[in-house]
């Protein structure tokens, strides 16, 4: 204890000055006070001022002793309730645990605000964060340098993630200059540029494109958020890696957009180009009606095109059939 140390070390301290006073053997010194004379050795007059002294300072050791001995007793019965707060808190029960001590009423408050994101009257930094999480969350961007996070914080890769959703211009520049997609960014600004950038901006995207993409951009197209032209149309078509069955299907939605000479022409020259595209020209030779150059390409190799010729069999017969079931 510190009061024990103090009391030890002022006894010494104070036989030190009797002793030294003694072996100087300065003699008596009479104080007169009123009628009252006082007369002791000098080194007891040497000492009796540090008796109050050591006193007084033993009295305050000791009273502030007690008040912290009071103040830590709380102190740790908040401990043990603080684990029973944050069990309830995780558990969405009711919290209705008082603390004794200022520090742990705060915490609580703190912890409390980690789960519901309530704010806290006048902690403007605290809600200010709040704020801040709750734009991220709702994908919007924020500027955060005031912050100072590290580029590897969830929150700064949050933020650069809305960023990259919400500005079409910023997705566009993080990936105009690359050939190849190296991370999660790149990719999400890829992609969100196929979903909302015009046209302009995805063909000077050197990065090659999937059939599904390809495809997405097909249906962009037909739901009217991108503009596409028919020399547009017709380079991204033959520049993608497509299926039969994916031609077929951009066959079928082409001829609502564009005139037969056009869309015809688009895909005699990818017919020339890639097999894959053949069904989907003579789907197109069917759909408007040109028989006589649907038979001269399905002449060659009929068992292959059944369906086809089952058309030809059905439209000479004049049998009612929906052509998109027939040609699958």
């Amino acid at each position: 204890m510190k009061v024990k140390l103090f009391l030890g070390a002022s006894l010494i301290y104070t036989l030190i000055i009797f002793a030294f006073a003694w072996y100087l053997k300065l003699g008596s010194y009479t104080l007169n006070f009123s009628t009252y004379n006082f007369e002791l050795p000098i080194m007891i007059w040497l000492i009796l001022p540090l008796i109050p002294l050591i006193f007084f300072a033993t009295f305050h050791m000791i009273f502030y002793h007690f008040l912290l001995t009071f103040k830590f007793k709380h102190f740790f019965k908040d401990s043990a309730k603080f684990e029973s707060y944050i069990q309830n808190l995780l558990l969405e029960k009711e919290l209705n645990t008082s603390f004794y001590t200022q520090e742990f009423r705060k915490v609580a408050q703190f912890a409390k605000i980690l789960k519901t994101h309530e704010k806290i009257p006048n902690e403007t930094k605290i809600n200010e964060i709040l704020d801040l999480i709750d734009a991220l969350n709702n994908q919007e961007y924020k500027n955060i340098s005031k912050f100072k996070l590290p580029n590897n914080n969830i929150l700064f890769l949050k933020n650069e993630q809305n960023r990259i959703q919400n500005d079409i211009n910023y997705a566009y520049s993080k990936i105009k200059n690359i050939t190849e997609i190296k991370d999660e960014f790149e990719e999400l600004a890829f992609n969100t540029l196929l979903q909302k950038g015009n046209y302009e901006q995805i063909k000077n995207i050197k990065i090659s494109k999937n059939s599904h993409q390809v495809l997405n951009l097909i249906k962009r197209f037909k739901d009217g958020s991108l503009e596409l032209n028919t020399a547009e149309f017709e380079v991204l078509l033959s520049h993608s890696l497509l299926n039969e069955k994916e031609y077929l299907s951009i066959a079928k939605i082409s001829t609502k957009f564009f005139n037969p000479d056009a869309i015809l022409g688009i895909f005699s020259k990818i017919k020339n180009e890639k097999n894959e595209a053949l069904k989907a020209y003579l789907y197109l030779l069917a759909e408007f009606g040109l028989l006589d150059e649907l038979r001269e390409q399905i002449r060659k190799d009929e068992k292959k095109f059944n369906d086809f010729k089952a058309f030809l069999i059905l439209k000479e017969n004049n049998i009612k059939f929906d052509l998109n079931h027939l040609i699958q």
